[in-house]
C-alpha cells in the first residue's frame, strides 16, 4: 500500500493522464470519438488549462489521441509495439495486445532465390527457397505486407500449409510442424513514404509513413534460414528497443584542447 505522501507527490497532470488512458482502454471513449473539451476537463478535474494540456500531451505522445485544430482531441487506434529483444512474429506481437489478426492475400511458391537472398542464405547452385507473401490485417485493417524467403530444404511441403498459416503465425507453424528453433535474428528498419505499389497493397493513400524492414533469421546451428522483407504502416505499428547498462569505456583517453577550453576526445 502506498504511503499517503507518495500519492500526494504524484503530479496532477499525471493523475489526469492515467485516468483518461484507463477510460480510453476500457472503451469509455471509443476510437474515432472526441475527448471532452479542455473546458470540460478543467471543470471535471479542477485543474488549470496548462495541467490539462500536459495530460493530453502525454496521451498524444503514446499515440492514443490526436489533437486537430478546429475539431478537438480524437481517440486513435493504439499502435502495437514490438519488443526488439525477442524473435516474435507479426501475429504474435499483435495477438499479445488483444488485437484480432487475420490474413488477406496468401501465396506460397517454390522459386529460385533472388541474387541477394541467394547470397544471404549461403545457397548453392540449384537450391531453392519458398516465397511466402501475405497481407496482414489488424482488426480488419491492412497494416503490413510481408515477403518471407525460407530455405526450402528445411521446410519441405510448405506449399501445403497455407490454411494452417492463415490460422497461426508463421513462426508458430515452423515450430509446431517442423520442430525448428529460431535462435537469433538481425533486423534492419528504415522509414519511407508509401508509393503507388504500397498504396494498392495496403489500401492507403500515397505518402503515408511506412517501415521497410529486412530480417535475417538463424537456426540453432548458425544456419541463415530466412530473409523477411516487410512493409508496415508506421501509424499503426512501432518498434520498442530496451537498453540496459553501458559499454565499457576505455580509460586514460588523451584529450586536446579546443577554443573555449573544452576537451575533445581523440
Amino acid at each position: 500500500m502506498k504511503h499517503q505522501s507518495e500519492v500526494e507527490d504524484i503530479p496532477l497532470y499525471f493523475k489526469i493522464y492515467k485516468t483518461l488512458k484507463e477510460e480510453i482502454e476500457s472503451g469509455v471513449y471509443r476510437v474515432g470519438t472526441l475527448l471532452p473539451s479542455e473546458d470540460e476537463l478543467e471543470e471535471r478535474f479542477k485543474a488549470s488549462r496548462t495541467t490539462v494540456r500536459s495530460a493530453v500531451g502525454e496521451l498524444e505522445r503514446e499515440g492514443l489521441v490526436l489533437r486537430k485544430r478546429g475539431k478537438g482531441t480524437i481517440v486513435q487506434e493504439p499502435k502495437t509495439a514490438q519488443n526488439l529483444n525477442f524473435i516474435s512474429s507479426f501475429t504474435e506481437t499483435l495477438r499479445e495486445k488483444g488485437i484480432q489478426v487475420s490474413t488477406g492475400i496468401v501465396t506460397i511458391e517454390l522459386i529460385p532465390a533472388p541474387p541477394k537472398v541467394f547470397n544471404t542464405l549461403n545457397l548453392e547452385k540449384g537450391d531453392k527457397v519458398y516465397l511466402v507473401q501475405r497481407t496482414r490485417l489488424a482488426n480488419g485493417i491492412p497494416i503490413a505486407f510481408m515477403s518471407n524467403y525460407l530455405l526450402a530444404r528445411v521446410v519441405p511441403g510448405l506449399e501445403n500449409k497455407k490454411e494452417a498459416l492463415r490460422r497461426i503465425g508463421l513462426y508458430q507453424l515452423l515450430e509446431e510442424e517442423y520442430g525448428l528453433v529460431l535462435h537469433r535474428a538481425v533486423e534492419t528498419i528504415e522509414a519511407y513514404l508509401s508509393g503507388p505499389l504500397e498504396a494498392d497493397l495496403l489500401q492507403i493513400p500515397e505518402k503515408i509513413p511506412l517501415f521497410h524492414t529486412v530480417r535475417i533469421t538463424y537456426l540453432e546451428n548458425g544456419t541463415p534460414f530466412e530473409v523477411v522483407i516487410s512493409v508496415i504502416r508506421a501509424d499503426k505499428y512501432e518498434y520498442k528497443v530496451y537498453l540496459e547498462g553501458r559499454p565499457k569505456i576505455q580509460k586514460n583517453k588523451k584529450y586536446k584542447k579546443i577554443e573555449g577550453g573544452l576537451p575533445l576526445g581523440i
